[in-house]
């Protein structure tokens, strides 16, 4: 046991060594910022250009970021939104990649006209379990990478989740939700999706209220017996199968589900004082 003992040891040393650190979006830019402050010569004129991700809201996150920290460093001269409009307004489409960014060459060449010596630019990048976060410095006058720094980010990162939006649903998760939208819309309230709560919860009142006019307003001997039975059933049902399908369309067929939301079921009185059902919609400017 002891001759094992120093080889398995050494195995799990060498396979936590070799396992990629994880940090948070956060730590990622302060560390990224701090290997800048470190290793940019002091008093450079750097512009914070361009950070490619799977949201624009993390990209802009991470620009504004890290553009506070250099400018807070005290140590550059971090030229502002004036200077990357002047850049903007200059850029051919011609010379944007497929990815959306542009290259190191172009950036290095337009940034040399309003006097910026190092350009910084990044990406998150999705490395299956996780991102991978990127950073470079290019000097504009060589293009080469004055500065690089990588490190992964797990994709359960709250600032990445909170720019994201809501997680997607497995499958069974929306058929659990469904099922339990049979309790007027309980399930989508629950999801937070409370439009459709209030919508899922309208359609089973008005059906309930249907089923009582059916019962308790009109004689046996009435022309109307069972007409109201008949919608508040009807209503019901497709009450019901929207409440299961509500939890597949929201965010992600927003007209469709507009259209329902704004829909707006009724009873109505006739000229004769009889109930009858009504289905109008509402258009929203």
């Amino acid at each position: 046991m002891k001759n094992l003992a120093a080889p398995l040891l050494f195995l799990v040393a060498l396979s936590v060594y070799g396992q990629s650190p994880t940090v948070s979006l956060d730590e990622a830019i302060q560390n990224a910022g701090r290997e800048i402050q470190d290793r940019l010569e002091e008093g450079s004129r750097v512009i914070v250009y361009q950070f490619q991700s799977p949201n624009q809201n993390i990209s802009n996150y991470v620009l504004k970021e890290m553009f506070d920290r250099l400018v807070n460093a005290h140590k550059f001269i971090v030229l502002d939104r004036t200077a990357q409009s002047v850049i903007d307004a200059e850029i051919d489409f011609q010379l944007i990649t497929s990815a959306g960014m542009i290259s190191d060459e172009s950036l290095a060449s337009l940034t040399r006209r309003i006097g910026a010596q190092a350009i910084v630019t990044g990406s998150l990048d999705d490395a299956g379990s996780e991102y991978r976060f990127y950073i470079r410095v290019i000097g504009t006058e060589t293009t080469a990478a004055v500065v690089s720094y990588a490190v992964s980010v797990p994709k359960n990162d709250p600032r990445v989740a909170a720019f994201s939006g809501p997680p997607i649903k497995t499958a069974g998760e929306k058929i659990g939700t469904g099922a339990l939208n049979i309790v007027f819309g309980l399930g989508s309230y629950l999801e937070g999706d409370t439009m459709g709560g209030i919508t899922l919860t309208a359609g089973y009142v008005l059906a309930t209220g249907l089923f009582i006019i059916e019962a308790a307003a009109l004689d046996w001997d009435s022309r109307a017996v069972g007409v109201p039975a008949t919608l508040g059933l009807t209503t019901a049902i497709l009450t019901m199968a929207y409440g299961f399908a509500r939890p597949f369309l929201y965010n992600r067929s927003p007209h469709i589900v507009a259209v329902l939301d704004s829909t707006r079921t009724g009873i109505v009185l006739t000229s004769n004082n009889k109930p009858a059902f009504q289905l109008s919609y509402t258009i929203k400017f």
